[in-house]
């Protein structure tokens, strides 16, 4: 019966939130009858081939999903969700090649302007998403019912169905999104101003602490690591125990470094040329105050993940 659930939480993945439940209950619920009477027909409890036998008779989740989901004009109702996934696979791609293409002249420059880069990865990324669309569009419009779903997608077994955890709720997408976008904002903006050996703003100058500037490294990790699970995420927008455990090491992580940055002595300071030259210091306590904000709300992502993990484990 694991394989009937696991089926049913794959086709769940690809519905929208509002129709997950019902659509879900019902579909495990006729499954559950054509289990019975094969078990009847048969005088013996299925084995797990003629459970995935049933399984792609019923068809890949995709095209289950599609049956339920509202009629569009512009694709096709079977293949709305292969559609989905080839505008996602597509534009991450987009995103990955134009962000090589504009970070590789960086390693060479003696002063590299991340945060510039960022900008313009952003606009070449999101015109080049926006053409990818339509083209995408046009050509499933116009592919219509002549390509069928068993030509898209040939042959699969359920038995290589993913395990979904959480029973098919989804991560939300917009939300991936942002999180990506604001990670690579943050390292372009990180690496900018930690490569500048005195960083300066309008006659301020911005001094960075020696400690806090050998933790760069360490940081960039942890970033590099949260784009690549947000991205995962987006592209994949639902839990498994390989995504709850990558995401629980990250914020574990994560929790280790924000204890090196607690115990930082020393931070920055703000120097500027008015009358005469002012100094100003981070206080210590304001500078652990923020830390200790950050060490709270990365230890409470870790918990959801363990919380997350225990339900994969032990039941829904």
């Amino acid at each position: 019966m694991e394989l009937l659930q696991r089926y049913v939480d794959n086709v769940k993945t690809y519905l929208p939130q509002s129709l997950r439940e019902d659509v879900g209950n019902e579909l495990y619920s006729g499954l559950q009858d054509e289990y019975d009477d094969l078990s009847e027909t048969l005088g013996r409890a299925p084995g797990e081939l003629e459970i995935a036998a049933l399984l792609k008779r019923r068809g890949h989740p995709m095209q289950v999903a599609a049956a339920f989901r509202p009629r569009r004009t512009q694709v096709s109702e079977a293949l709305f969700p292969l559609y989905l996934q080839v505008l996602k696979w597509v534009i991450l791609l987009i995103a990955i090649v134009n962000g090589v293409a504009l970070a590789l002249p960086l390693l060479g420059a003696p002063q590299p302007d991340f945060f510039g880069a960022v900008w313009r990865w952003l606009f070449a990324t999101a015109n080049a998403a926006l053409q990818a669309f339509a083209w995408i569009t046009l050509g499933f419009y116009f592919t219509g019912e002549s390509l069928s779903f068993s030509n898209a997608f040939g042959k699969w077994d359920p038995r290589s169905l993913p395990r979904v955890a959480g029973g098919g709720h989804n991560i939300g997408q917009f939300d991936s999104g942002i999180e990506l976008v604001a990670i690579l904002l943050c390292a372009g903006w990180l690496n900018n101003l930690f490569s500048l050996v005195q960083p300066s703003f309008a006659g301020i100058e911005l001094i960075l602490a020696e400690q806090l500037r050998g933790l760069l490294p360490w940081i960039n990790i942890a970033l590099g690591a949260g784009a690549l699970m947000a991205a995962w995420k987006l592209l994949l927008p639902y839990w498994t125990r390989s995504k709850i455990l990558l995401s629980a090491t990250i914020h574990g992580y994560w929790l280790l470094l924000l204890v090196l940055l607690f115990g930082l002595q020393e931070t920055f300071a703000i120097q500027w040329h008015a009358a005469g030259v002012d100094h100003w210091v981070l206080p210590q306590g304001i500078w652990q105050a923020g830390v200790l904000v950050a060490l709270v709300l990365s230890a409470r992502d870790l918990w959801h993940d363990m919380r997350r993990l225990l339900r994969a484990r032990y039941g829904r």
